[in-house]
């Protein structure tokens, strides 16, 4: 078991499932699902998707445009702390800091994602995937990112030793459950002149071919959670932990 934490650092936790719709699946049909939810999800937007494109013409530099498609809506809870995504390529939930614990994030993420397989019926589902954004929040300007992280960022010896952004980025494969992780560290864009934020961004997703209402699908959100606990915890130091006790 891996220790819970009253100050956990958790930002955003989501949970994905992308799946294959049929083709007569449209965008009113996910935004008719609104009156299902609006109870508890008062807030619509569209959920766009953007694409970059490159033109080349003879000799002329080359032009970049960028184009724009609805991929479908996303609902807010009237306290914005929670938000669902039904799109045409899959449904998503997000629960925003104060995180509460896995057992009721995953359980409002199953009860929405029933609704959204009534209206759309997919086909198979095609990827699993839980992300967990944390924040480490540091009182200091000053300290040794050793301290904190396990696999911090090295500055070589020669110059001076500070830092003031770095960006890592790591595919972890665990092929005895046929998934990868991706763990990111930076600091965060929101900095005050005395604290110092760490983002430790960690996702975990399996691509599948599943019934939507096969029991797989639970056993292995199981399985994702455990390695994104795992990742966190390889990631972080005591000194770390004391941050979120």
């Amino acid at each position: 078991m891996f220790e819970t934490f009253p100050n956990a650092p958790i930002i955003e936790a989501l949970i994905d499932i992308r799946t294959q719709l049929r083709q007569s699946v449209t965008l009113a049909d996910l935004e008719a699902l609104h009156d299902d939810i609006k109870s508890q999800y008062p807030e619509k937007q569209k959920r766009m998707l953007w694409q970059g494109l490159f033109q080349l013409e003879g000799e002329k530099q080359p032009s970049a445009t960028t184009q724009s498609k609805v991929m479908g809506y996303l609902f807010k809870s009237a306290d914005a702390l929670q938000i669902t995504q039904f799109r045409l390529d899959g449904f998503s939930f997000s629960r925003l800091r104060p995180y509460t614990e896995w057992e009721k994030v995953y359980a409002e993420a199953r009860r929405l994602w029933k609704i959204y397989c009534a209206r759309t019926k997919p086909a198979r589902v095609t990827r699993l995937a839980t992300r967990y954004i944390n924040s480490i929040e540091i009182s200091s300007k000053q300290f040794d990112y050793d301290d904190y992280l396990t696999a911090a960022p090295k500055v070589p010896p020669g110059i001076p030793q500070l830092v003031e952004h770095f960006f890592t980025r790591l595919v972890v494969p665990f092929r005895d459950h046929e998934a990868t992780a991706i763990i990111m560290q930076t600091p965060s864009d929101k900095q005050d002149p005395i604290k110092t934020a760490i983002i430790l961004d960690i996702d975990v997703f399996k691509d599948v071919s599943l019934a939507p209402d096969d029991p797989k699908i639970d056993e292995i959100f199981a399985i994702l959670r455990e390695i994104k606990n795992k990742a966190f915890f390889s990631s972080i130091t005591e000194r770390t932990m004391e941050l979120f006790r």
